[in-house]
């Protein structure tokens, strides 16, 4: 049976971005981004949101999509 992993990167009040849509407050730590690397490494599947997939499919494509 497969694992359903769970993970989001938010403060403790639910967001993910600050009041000017920056999100580099949540710029993990060397230990925090390896752990992160190791859990991800383990997935078969990703499920995105249109917003995050629109951000990250560069890393899959090597373009940005408009």
């Amino acid at each position: 049976m497969a694992k359903l992993i769970y993970s989001m990167l938010t403060s403790l009040d639910g967001y993910i971005e600050d009041q000017t849509g920056d999100f580099s407050w949540a710029m993990p730590d060397e230990e925090v981004h390896a752990y992160v690397n190791q859990l991800g490494a383990s997935a078969g599947i990703y499920l995105y949101g249109r917003r995050m997939y629109d951000v990250m499919v560069y890393w899959e494509t090597g373009s940005f999509r408009a």
